[in-house]
């Protein structure tokens, strides 16, 4: 007779087993896995842990993969730690303050600064695709989550030194970004002078006039002068991102713009003409601020000229 086995039924095939032609110390090591394998119900939990550890597994291997691109960061991406003219107000308050709000983010090794920023990116193409079919209270809100984006990439970035060299240049590109876009689109709803946009434009413009001057300088040079060590380039590249960082106009510029867009669109969702008004005034004050730090930037690069690497 069989032996029996936790959960398994008894059968009248157990009385045919070949006992008597297989001696009984042979017959366990022939018939016993087979059975055991195939009924026991320690290798159907085995099974199915298998099965569940297929999951875990590739959950392991997703982030063997991120921490291997942690350490693969090339020149753009490799994190630095924040400075003292990063953060907006210079104060331990506020620093713990943006430390407490972005600490989430502080815990965890996905998502990176960049990421939100690329968010920005993504919002702006969004309302660009979909504003006809928006109302304002719905493009305020997309907006407004536009807004949070630039300051959580940038707490994020500092409190956790995931500061790069990538992410300064982008930060401020995605900020444009996302203020002409609303501004396109209310002046495809007839709300917006498109004087205003063209203005603006105009005072945005040092962006391709430096680059511009920075190639016809490196052209301007021999070609012994250029050929410099790894160690220079590295220099001259920590130089032009203290040169291109964004002056006090520029983001005293990008905050009264924002305020003016609030304003409009609460004066067009309410039907308010004195946020109207007072977002006209919010924009002009823009534009000026903007015409300043237009002429420091190119001041500043005639004062010490230098080409892109």
């Amino acid at each position: 007779m069989s032996p029996s086995y936790p959960g398994r039924p008894f059968l009248l095939l157990d009385f045919f087993r070949p006992s008597v032609l297989i001696p009984k110390k042979i017959l366990p090591i022939i018939t016993e896995p087979c059975w055991r394998i195939r009924t026991s119900p320690t290798a159907l939990e085995s099974k199915q842990e298998k099965e569940m550890k297929v999951v875990p597994r590739l959950l392991v291997t997703f982030w063997s993969r991120m921490a291997r691109r942690q350490h693969e960061r090339g020149p753009l991406t490799k994190f630095m730690p924040a400075e003292g003219g990063d953060y907006p107000i210079l104060n331990n308050r506020y620093i713990a303050f943006e430390r407490a709000v972005v600490s989430f983010l502080r815990k965890q090794d996905i998502i990176e600064p960049n990421h939100i920023t690329y968010l920005r990116f993504a919002v702006c193409l969004f309302l660009l695709l979909f504003f006809s079919r928006l109302s304002y209270a719905q493009i305020l809100i997309f907006a407004t989550l536009g807004g949070m984006s630039d300051f959580f990439d940038g707490a994020f970035a500092r409190s956790a030194s995931k500061k790069t060299r990538l992410g300064v240049l982008i930060d401020p590109l995605a900020d444009k970004v996302l203020i002409f876009s609303i501004m396109y689109i209310l002046i495809m709803k007839k709300v917006l002078d498109p004087l205003y946009i063209t203005l603006m434009a105009i005072m945005e413009t040092h962006v391709v006039i430096i680059p511009l001057l920075s190639w016809v300088y490196g052209i301007g040079k021999r070609k012994a002068d250029i050929a410099i060590s790894t160690t220079s380039k590295q220099k001259d590249t920590d130089t032009i991102l203290v040169l291109t960082k964004p002056l006090f106009m520029g983001r005293l510029k990008f905050h009264l713009y924002i305020c003016a867009i609030l304003s409009m669109m609460l004066g067009k969702t309410f039907d308010s003409s004195a946020l109207m008004a007072l977002a006209n005034w919010l924009i002009i004050l823009g534009i000026c601020a903007g015409a300043v730090a237009f002429g420091t930037y190119i001041m500043r690069w005639f004062k010490k000229p230098y080409v892109m690497p």
